[in-house]
């Protein structure tokens, strides 16, 4: 699949009503965690490390867009 095809397959995904939604609702649970009191060292971690995936995520969806631009210059 080239760089168009991939970003035009993960274009219909972000724009996703559903999608957004979830993506936001994962945030804002882990970010719950953090400004919880009570919140042990575990829950902490793994709050950590769900943001950190979604950064992760979010990241891979931008290269996959930059690579289209890329893709679009050369062509």
């Amino acid at each position: 699949m080239n760089a168009k095809e991939r970003a035009h397959q993960l274009r219909r995904i972000v724009n996703d009503d559903t999608f957004k939604e979830m993506m936001e609702e994962v945030i804002e649970t882990q970010t719950a965690v953090f400004l919880n009191s009570s919140a042990t060292i575990q829950q902490i971690e793994e709050a950590h490390h769900i943001v950190k995936g979604v950064a992760a995520i979010d990241r891979y969806i931008e290269e996959v867009f930059n690579a289209e631009a890329m893709y679009d210059k050369k062509q």
